[in-house]
């Protein structure tokens, strides 16, 4: 498998980290790593971002000094104290090294007498860190063998720094630059967070394997978010790698009948990938947050659950979603992840999917004459066209509203 990260929008190591955990990556040993260093992080579900649901990894209140200073060997130690993989910390260690001459040379000090501002100092030791952990975490999850990145994003404009305005990229950035492949990108804006901090450079220079543009078979998407603001996030595709011999003709995606955004305008027959286990093992508690956990994947298409009877009378079900056929091992290594079940059976199945697109449609005339515009499903049956709001969408306005659900679906009558 090939890990690809695109870099359009920026790169750092706290991105890298959320996205791998988006794509189903254990981050439960980081977090308690970290935990135990005082240095408390969080990893957040991130519903609806520019970029599409992913998750966020962001330092805790009390883990952010508002003062002080950290110096270089303290950084040094408070790495070397994480119980790392061998890879991991090789990788973390290089990426400060780089990280640490370059800020020297920029601020025109010896490496060994830089102090980074203590707030500072937590985001570079996070984001090394935590970076390199979840990628080596992420190589036995998902099978990678290969990392590529796209060239890095070249902007310039100005951002806020721990000591003030910093032009794009900032200096010790730029001197990271040298040697690695540049795109020029439109965002030439004043940013709320640097989309190619130092650290992230340093990152860039030890991470990928190669600066290419993907190839192969898409097996799944992640999203990770910067702790603030949401103007620079970092996807990460995984890939199948194809492998074709003389004796094998290249496989032809056209002819894959996959649940593609074409697929569903057009509508018709397709292939739809179900998976299931039985789960009588779980909590309450536990069963709700593998839902929750499972729903949220962008790969996933539906979660249900299906309560029952197993042996012995013991209370068990059913847990079954549907993903697109080339999702499946994504999905599979998440439904493991979150309910520890000890296997999962998956087929393929033919289903018949109407013609459908999104677009907006007017509901909740009962609630003024104008009603709510939302977003919704916008479908043709039988040659008529039909639009279903957006559930998310009419939670939200209800709560605006201060009405029920209910009363977006209501029409007004003509009289009383």
């Amino acid at each position: 498998m090939q890990l690809h990260l695109d870099t359009t929008f920026g790169f750092d190591g706290m991105s890298l980290a959320g996205a791998l955990a988006h794509l189903g990556v254990d981050m439960r040993p980081v977090l308690s790593a970290l935990q135990q260093l005082d240095l408390p992080c969080r990893l957040l579900n991130v519903p609806q971002g520019p970029a599409g649901p992913g998750f966020r990894l962001t330092p805790a209140d009390e883990a952010l000094p508002a003062d002080g200073l950290w110096p270089v060997s303290g950084l040094h130690a408070a790495l070397e104290s994480l119980p790392l993989p061998d890879e991991a910390r090789e990788q973390a260690e290089k990426a400060l090294r780089l990280l640490v001459e370059a800020q020297a040379q920029a601020h025109g000090v010896r490496p060994e007498g830089l102090a980074f501002a203590a707030r500072e100092g937590v985001f570079v030791l996070l984001s090394l860190a935590a970076a390199c952990w979840a990628l080596a975490l992420g190589r036995k999850a998902l099978g990678i063998t290969r990392v590529t990145a796209s060239p890095l994003p070249w902007s310039s404009g100005t951002t806020q720094g721990p000591r003030g305005s910093l032009p794009l990229p900032s200096p010790a950035a730029a001197l990271l630059l040298r040697g690695l492949p540049l795109r020029k990108t439109e965002n030439d804006s004043d940013y709320s967070a640097d989309p190619l901090p130092a650290d992230g450079v340093a990152l860039a220079r030890v991470l990928p394997d190669a600066f290419e543009l993907p190839e192969g078979i898409v097996r799944g998407l992640g999203v990770g978010y910067r702790p603030s603001g949401d103007d620079v996030w970092l996807r990460v595709w995984v890939l199948e790698e194809e492998e074709t011999t003389p004796e094998t003709p290249p496989v032809r995606h056209e002819n894959r009948r996959e649940e593609t955004p074409d697929a569903q305008r057009r509508g018709g027959n397709e292939q739809i990938a179900q998976l299931e286990t039985h789960l009588d093992h779980l909590t309450g508690e536990e069963l709700g947050a593998a839902l929750e956990a499972l729903a949220a994947l962008p790969e996933v298409l539906d979660v249900l659950w299906l309560p029952g009877l197993g042996k012995k009378s013991r209370p068990s079900g059913v847990l079954r979603l549907l993903c697109a056929p080339r999702h499946r091992e994504v999905a599979a290594a998440a439904l493991l992840r979150h309910t520890h079940s000890l296997g999962v059976r998956y087929c393929l199945l033919e289903r018949t999917v109407l013609p459908r697109g999104a677009g907006r449609c007017l509901t909740g005339q009962a609630l003024g004459p104008e009603g709510v515009m939302l977003p919704a499903k916008l479908y043709r049956l039988e040659g008529r066209d039909y639009a279903r709001p957006e559930a998310d969408a009419v939670r939200e306005a209800a709560a605006a509203l201060g009405v029920g659900v209910p009363a977006l679906r209501m029409s007004r009558p003509d009289e009383y």
